[in-house]
């Protein structure tokens, strides 16, 4: 397919009423300042890297992101030095409102993410449908085909449909996973567990997984396996360990971690612990 490029001029606002979509290439393009609109933004970022910030949260983007911005939210890009190609799509809300009906509302996909910071979560073959979606709307843009105006409302109407169904399908997926990272942490909460490592393997974004495993267990993936490290550790104390000997059991690699660990949970040393626990009178929680 062939591609369209416009100059990037750094004008943030729309000349048409309903939509514009364009393709942009520069090479070490300075960083976009803070700013907002007051119409959707679909962002797609085609070759390089980007900080992208919106509305307080942080992306690092790499080839083939796509980040979500509702009208009315900061947002700014600070591009890695080198090729940076990107897809900018802007549609007005009274447009998207046309397009939408009384049973499928098309802005939803905006609401929905925001979990994820504006950015948009879908697997890599999603992906390739989203932007070849866009590639084809720049290429009726730029044409003088035949029906052309109405091509376009169907693609924008098809990406749109097609955004918000896959944002329903992995955040489904992403739901599942956090129960399955809940069990993997009960079976290996000796082990090191790594947040990346744990992204990694059940493909979930690091803001996702934090915010959503708080929000299940009422901690922080850190208090959680600490707290069952500390039962762990209090179990073996009462069965007569020592503490010198359980600390790499129950997950440390080092006996002063241990150490300052237990006291901070439990406000008594192990050994102090084990005295109480000998005369009856460890109130221990």
């Amino acid at each position: 397919m062939k591609k369209f490029y416009d100059v990037y001029t750094g004008y943030q606002l729309m000349s048409s009423s309903g939509m514009e979509v364009h393709l942009y290439k520069n090479a070490d393009m300075e960083e976009i300042e803070t700013h907002m609109h007051d119409f959707f933004e679909v962002y797609c970022l085609l070759d390089g890297e980007a900080c992208f910030e919106v509305d307080g949260h942080s992306h690092h983007l790499c080839r083939e992101d796509i980040c979500l911005v509702p009208p009315g939210i900061s947002h700014s890009e600070k591009p890695e030095k080198g090729n940076y190609e990107r897809i900018i799509l802007w549609i007005n809300p009274w447009y998207l409102n046309r397009l939408s009906t009384r049973k499928t509302n098309l802005a939803q996909c905006f609401v929905s993410a925001k979990q994820e910071g504006y950015l948009f979560r879908a697997d890599p073959s999603h992906r390739t449908t989203i932007i070849s979606i866009l590639l084809e709307m720049i290429q009726e843009t730029h044409e003088k085909e035949f029906g052309k105006d109405l091509l376009k409302d169907a693609c924008l109407q098809r990406l749109l449909i097609l955004l918000n169904r896959y944002e329903n399908l992995n955040t489904m997926k992403e739901k599942q996973n956090i129960q399955e990272i809940i069990q993997y942490i009960n079976q290996r909460y000796t082990e090191e567990i790594r947040l990346d490592f744990l992204c990694e393997k059940f493909f979930i974004s690091k803001f996702y997984l934090s915010r959503s495993f708080e929000k299940t267990t009422g901690k922080s993936i850190y208090q959680y396996i600490l707290e069952k490290r500390m039962i762990l550790a209090k179990q073996l104390l009462v069965y007569g360990e020592k503490p010198t000997d359980i600390y790499a059991v129950c997950g440390f690699n080092h006996y002063s971690n241990f150490y300052r660990a237990f006291v901070k949970y439990y406000h008594v040393s192990p050994k102090r612990f084990l005295e109480n626990m000998m005369y009856g009178e460890s109130d221990i929680r």
